[in-house]
């Protein structure tokens, strides 16, 4: 039984991936500062193979201490999104960047098998065309920066340990930790709860995956390491690239009263189109979520009032406890 450590595992993403890997018969290990909710670790807790530790990456001693027995570690710890990285600049640097550096040399020198790293797709600005793992990088935010600086360090000074890139899609689906601040759950949102959206820069495209299907992508990966190691992967799906203004007609076609104010300018300059076929020919998993179905998720989960307040703080990316 393989003991997965995960970096931010209580976070959005990060939550997801616990579930499922618990499901699917690895040991989990989370260290998560729980900057916003605070009792998603609890749904877990009582699985004998979880362990939750309430503690910052920067912490070079506490991160030492729990790479015991640790055979992977999936690094989704980071002040994420343009947003929070321009409002914390020196946090997303140390967090990001220094923390980064430390686990990975920290890894090599504890023999661990394997260490998965979350980047992104924002690793490349604009594209023309669809952008493909050798594109060049154009980061145009701290968040992105940091992101590329990690791929690089990782490529070049990882010390022997074997590794793997993942430049992520934009995520949307539900999550133990919610977010609304991500462009589907974000439009959804907005749309059912003020029937009023306004979209900013419409015709820009970004690729889109699902909560649930970064977790399957990640374990997969996992799963075929020796194939897939020392790799990056563009880590989303062929098919899933979106204009915000396809998303909205998604949107619309479940809520048909939305009202939608089209701004053609944005302080949001990125427009990219992702290629994600390398990352089939190595693992060959299909998505089981597309855009259409993350709406009418959001609208269930609000509909049926299991979030009762979508704009309260702890869903938004830019309002940690600091």
């Amino acid at each position: 039984m393989n003991t997965i450590l995960i970096t931010g595992g209580a976070g959005y993403i990060g939550s997801v991936i616990s579930n499922l890997a618990l499901q699917k018969g690895f040991k989990v290990k989370v260290i998560d500062t729980l900057w916003f909710r605070k009792d998603s670790p609890l749904v877990h807790w009582s699985n004998p193979h979880y362990k939750f530790i309430k503690g910052d990456i920067c912490n070079e001693k506490l991160v030492d201490d729990i790479l015991d027995g640790v055979d992977y570690i999936v690094h989704t710890a980071a002040v994420v999104g343009e947003p929070a990285s321009k409002k914390y600049p020196q946090l997303t640097l140390d967090v990001n960047q220094k923390a980064s550096f430390n686990l990975i040399t920290k890894a090599s020198q504890r023999g661990v098998k394997g260490f998965i790293f979350f980047s992104t797709c924002s690793n490349y600005g604009v594209s023309e065309g669809q952008a493909f793992e050798d594109s060049t990088l154009k980061p145009l935010s701290p968040y992105a920066e940091t992101k590329v600086n990690v791929e690089k360090y990782l490529m070049s000074q990882s010390n022997g340990i074997d590794w793997v890139i993942g430049r992520l899609a934009t995520v949307y689906g539900s999550s133990y930790r919610m977010r609304f601040d991500l462009t589907v759950n974000d439009f959804t949102m907005n749309a059912y709860t003020k029937k009023y959206l306004e979209v900013f820069m419409p015709y820009t495209y970004r690729p889109y995956i699902h909560t649930f299907d970064v977790a399957n992508t990640v374990l997969e990966i996992i799963n075929k390491f020796d194939k897939v190691k020392n790799n990056v992967f563009n880590v989303g799906f062929n098919g899933e690239n979106y204009q915000k203004v396809q998303i909205v007609e998604e949107v619309k076609k479940l809520l048909p009263e939305l009202t939608v104010k089209i701004v053609d300018k944005g302080s949001d300059l990125r427009d990219y189109q992702v290629d994600f076929s390398k990352l089939q020919k190595y693992i060959g998993i299909k998505n089981v979520y597309t855009v259409k179905d993350g709406v009418k998720e959001i609208i269930d989960l609000l509909s049926q009032g299991v979030i009762k307040d979508p704009l309260n703080s702890v869903y938004y990316n830019t309002t940690p406890e600091l």
